[in-house]
C-alpha cells in the first residue's frame, strides 16, 4: 500500500545485491526510490525521510536493528523476504518519477533532485547505443546508490543484458579489491569520478601484473579530469574507450561527451564536448541570450 506512483520507497543500505533488488522492486511496484547511504548521521536520515514523505523503507536485517528509524515508518529487510510470485502493477506514464538524489546540501539545506522515467532512459539508451555496451559487458559498481552514476551502473547494463559487478561493503574503496573483483569477472566496463580512476591506476602501476586486461570503455565524469589521466589509462589499457562526460544530476546522469584521444599540450582542460541525444545546450548571456562565439557565458541545458 505504501508503494504508489510519485510517492518516494526509501532504500537505506550498505553496498549489495540488496540494493539492486531493492531498487527494480520499487518500481517494478510503480513507486519511485530515494537511496539514502546508511552511515548518513541520524539526523539527516530523519530529515530526508521526513523531507522525502518516506512512508516506506526497504534496508538490509543487520542495519535495521543498529540504524536509528522514525518510528512512524514501517521497514522491509530485503535479504530476509522470500521470492513469491509478484503482479507487476501498471508501468503507469513515462513522465511518473522513477528516483530522487539529494544533494550534499553544501550550501545549505539538500534539495531532492527529481527524475523521471522517460528522462532516465533517454540517458542510458543513448550510452548503450553510443558506446556500443552489450550483454558481454560487466561494469564494477563502485558509485553509491545516492550519487546518479549508479542508475546508470544497474539499469544501464542491466537492459543491455550485461552483468554487474558488485564490490564488498566492507572492503570499502579499496583499489587491491577492486582488482580482484576485476580479473575475476573481467570487468569491461569503468564508470567514475576520476579520483576512484586515479586510485585504481595507482595501485597498478605500482603492483605490476595485476592489470586487469579486459578493459575496454573507461567513462569518467563528475569532475575535472587531470589533463595526465588519459594518457596513463592508456599506457595500460591501450585499446580502451576514454570517454569525459558532464552534466548534471537534474539532467539525468549525463547530458554531453568526448571522446578523449590525443592531448593538446596547450589545453587548460579536457573538452566537454557535445550533447548526447535528445538533449542541448547553450552557452547563454545574464539576459538569458545565446553568447557569440567565444564569448564567455552560462552553460544551460535542454532536452529529455
Amino acid at each position: 500500500r505504501e508503494a504508489k506512483p510519485n510517492r518516494l520507497v526509501g532504500v537505506v543500505m550498505e553496498k549489495g545485491w540488496e540494493q539492486v533488488v531493492a531498487v527494480l522492486g520499487v518500481l517494478e511496484a510503480g513507486a519511485a526510490y530515494l537511496p539514502i547511504d546508511a552511515a548518513v548521521p541520524a539526523a539527516r536520515l530523519h530529515y530526508l525521510l521526513g523531507h522525502g514523505e518516506v512512508e516506506l523503507v526497504l534496508t538490509q536485517s543487520w542495519l535495521d536493528g543498529a540504524l536509528a528509524w522514525p518510528e512512524t515508518i514501517p521497514r522491509l529487510a530485503v535479504d530476509q523476504v522470500e521470492p513469491a510470485a509478484f503482479e507487476r502493477r501498471d508501468s503507469g506514464s513515462c513522465s511518473d518519477l522513477a528516483y530522487v538524489i539529494y544533494t550534499s546540501g553544501s550550501t545549505g539545506q539538500p534539495k531532492g533532485v527529481m527524475i523521471d522515467h522517460r528522462a532516465a532512459v533517454n540517458t542510458i539508451l543513448e550510452m548503450n547505443r553510443r558506446f556500443g555496451v552489450t550483454a558481454q559487458d560487466r561494469a564494477l559498481a563502485v558509485s553509491s546508490l545516492s550519487f546518479d552514476l549508479s542508475v546508470y551502473d544497474i539499469f544501464g547494463i542491466l537492459a543491455s543484458g550485461g552483468t554487474i559487478v558488485i564490490p564488498e561493503a566492507a572492503a570499502g574503496p579499496d583499489p587491491a579489491h577492486w582488482i580482484e573483483q576485476m580479473n575475476r569477472h573481467e570487468v569491461t566496463l569503468w564508470n567514475s569520478v576520476p579520483a576512484l580512476m586515479e586510485i585504481l591506476l595507482d595501485y597498478v602501476e605500482a603492483h605490476p601484473g595485476t592489470r586487469p586486461p579486459a578493459l575496454r570503455q573507461v567513462w569518467m565524469s563528475g569532475d575535472w579530469i587531470p589533463l595526465s589521466l588519459p594518457d596513463r589509462i592508456r599506457k595500460l589499457w591501450d585499446r580502451a574507450e576514454i570517454i569525459s562526460l558532464g552534466g548534471a544530476t537534474e539532467a539525468a546522469i549525463w547530458s554531453i561527451y568526448y571522446p578523449i584521444a590525443a592531448i593538446d599540450p596547450l589545453w587548460k582542460s579536457i573538452p566537454y564536448g557535445r550533447p548526447l541525444a535528445n538533449q542541448r545546450w547553450h552557452v547563454l548571456n545574464e539576459l538569458l541570450e545565446p553568447c557569440p562565439v567565444w564569448v564567455t557565458g552560462q552553460l544551460y541545458i535542454a532536452g529529455d
